[in-house]
């Protein structure tokens, strides 16, 4: 059966556990059709090359002058303010564990197969009563580790009820959390966040309103890094050890990538882990935003998630997450919806229940991770300033008046 609306084409459902058989609910497997206009079309045949031979890859996109103005977007920039932060971080890693690969399986356990994964998954839908609320799918070609997506009534005509929310899973070697307990951190990211947070949403009154309430639009800068921060830290929080890892790679990632060729940067990250799927991958979508992707510099986007988690780590005492968790909302607008919030439809993921052990949790992650710590903001490199000032010309050039982007 193949779904034209959201590009996917389910090919097996997988056998229910007989500990579940009480449950309605079924994991899919499902094959992506179409892939986001950001990521390139021909990414496999290009690894596949990379890994081979070592050249740098050429990607192909549906839309090279979207991805380009999304590149060129001030939220897209690379930022430096954390880059000591996320290179502690990554050394800590690195100096208890050696490879990543080592820290990762202490943490979140050895691999696993799907097959293994989906009793977990469905052990989860049960403990948070979310059978009737949304589908699973694995899928061997996204892009990410798992991505979370609704359909239903537009904004403007708001029926919560009418929603159908769907939720992704990377079955690939590229999913560092398909692991005996980091697929519960992984539903901790996306269902135990993202999801309630969107759910929760549905029900306020700003939902189709968002400016009359003083609110920034979803795709802002700042609500990404309160989204994505919040989430993880989830990610960490049943974690062996709770490192933000992940995020700081990321961060780091970007930050290098004006310095170094994709072959460089590739090579680079072998300083903190092995893995050549994960690097590929990172290294990817850092480097996509290019028209060669060979070229100094990159996408700062998924910055976002490191910036995001350093924030509240050192705001926790400052901060009402079960006001944060009641919908798509940053912490800074916390004191404008407080009166007119729909308390009585908020629901919470289950480690979210006591709030008290949460906070204290997350004060034990910021000192674990050094983030208690004041850091030197390093300056960006004067290579990636000379960039910025050229694609500022020439854009001011191809428009003929100063750019908007800058």
């Amino acid at each position: 059966m193949t779904n034209t609306k959201n590009g996917t084409k389910s090919t097996k459902v997988l056998p229910y556990v007989p500990k579940y058989k009480s449950l309605t609910f079924k994991v899919k497997e499902t094959v992506l059709t179409s892939q986001p206009s950001s990521i390139p079309i021909n990414l496999a045949s290009e690894k596949e090359k990379f890994i081979r031979t070592g050249l740098a890859p050429h990607f192909e996109v549906k839309d090279q002058k979207k991805l380009t103005e999304i590149a060129n977007k001030a939220k897209n920039q690379i930022r430096f303010n954390l880059l000591a932060e996320s290179e502690h971080i990554l050394e800590l890693v690195r100096d208890k564990y050696g490879d990543a690969d080592n820290y990762l399986e202490h943490a979140y356990g050895p691999r696993i197969t799907t097959e293994e994964a989906t009793p977990m998954l469905l052990e989860y839908i049960e403990e948070n009563a979310l059978s009737e609320s949304l589908k699973i799918h694995w899928c061997d070609n996204l892009a990410c580790s798992a991505k979370m997506v609704w359909r239903g009534p537009l904004v403007n005509a708001n029926r919560p009820e009418r929603r159908k929310y769907s939720l992704w899973i990377s079955s690939s070697d590229e999913n560092n959390y398909l692991r005996e307990s980091g697929i519960r951190c992984l539903m901790d990211h996306e269902i135990g966040t993202h999801f309630f947070r969107m759910f929760n949403d549905g029900f306020q009154p700003w939902f189709s309103h968002r400016s009359k309430f003083g609110l920034r639009n979803l795709g802002s800068f700042e609500n990404m890094c309160n989204e994505e921060g919040l989430a993880s830290i989830n990610t960490v929080l049943r974690g062996r050890a709770k490192f933000l890892w992940g995020a700081a790679f990321t961060y780091y990632t970007a930050c290098k990538s004006v310095e170094l060729s994709f072959k460089d940067l590739f090579d680079h990250l072998g300083r903190y882990t092995s893995n050549i799927d994960y690097r590929w991958k990172q290294v990817m979508r850092v480097k996509r935003g290019l028209v060669n992707p060979n070229d100094l510099g990159g996408l700062g986007n998924d910055q976002c998630y490191f910036e995001g988690a350093v924030s509240i780590l050192q705001n926790v005492d400052n901060i009402d997450f079960h006001l944060l968790m009641s919908g798509k909302v940053c912490i800074d607008e916390l004191d404008r919806i407080k009166r007119v919030v729909r308390k009585d439809f908020v629901k919470l993921p289950k480690f979210m229940q006591n709030i008290t052990a949460y906070k204290n949790t997350l004060k034990k992650i910021c000192t674990l991770n050094g983030l208690n710590k004041v850091f030197p903001i390093r300056e960006p490199p004067s290579i990636y300033m000379k960039l910025l000032s050229q694609k500022k010309s020439l854009c001011k050039k191809k428009v003929k008046k100063k750019c908007k982007c800058w």
